[in-house]
């Protein structure tokens, strides 16, 4: 086993992942670069293979198309419209083993945190949703522990 490589630049290697179900039904897509930690987050009532690629094109349009993105093997992942989407963008899917969620790690280490901010803002204002985005303010523009640099300057 070998440790993954620091990407040489940023949004070529990307991580992604579903969180949830929330309270109100509701599921996060989180979208995360290796190289800057940069987050994007997208609600969702419908988490198809279909749905998925729509918010995927929506934050390629603004980024571009990375090389790479590791997920879990999640049915709208491993659907053969999702592997076409990909395919036809030469984006690379490196799928994590099954039953083993610290292979797709940082996505998951950063979907433990979010769920606790979460917790936190339903229990003291009582809706998570309005939150989110400060949420992700703060996260993308404050220095980050392994980089020293906030993801948004890295990006």
């Amino acid at each position: 086993m070998t440790r993954r490589l620091m990407p040489e630049k940023p949004w070529i290697d990307l991580a992604i992942d579903f969180l949830g179900p929330m309270p109100s039904g509701e599921y996060i897509l989180v979208v995360i670069d290796y190289y800057s930690r940069y987050k994007e987050l997208e609600i969702m009532n419908i988490i198809t293979a279909a749905e998925t690629i729509q918010r995927l094109k929506k934050i390629i349009r603004i980024w571009g198309n990375p090389r790479t993105i590791t997920l879990d093997n999640a049915k709208q992942f491993v659907s053969k419209e999702f592997g076409t989407y990909c395919g036809s963008r030469k984006i690379h899917l490196n799928y994590s083993t099954p039953y083993w969620p610290q292979a797709n790690g940082e996505v998951e280490r950063q979907n433990r945190s979010l769920l606790k901010r979460l917790k936190i803002s339903n229990a003291l204002y009582g809706n998570w949703k309005s939150e989110l985005d400060d949420y992700l303010i703060l996260y993308n523009n404050s220095p980050h522990s392994v980089t020293g640099k906030a993801p948004n300057e890295l990006l």
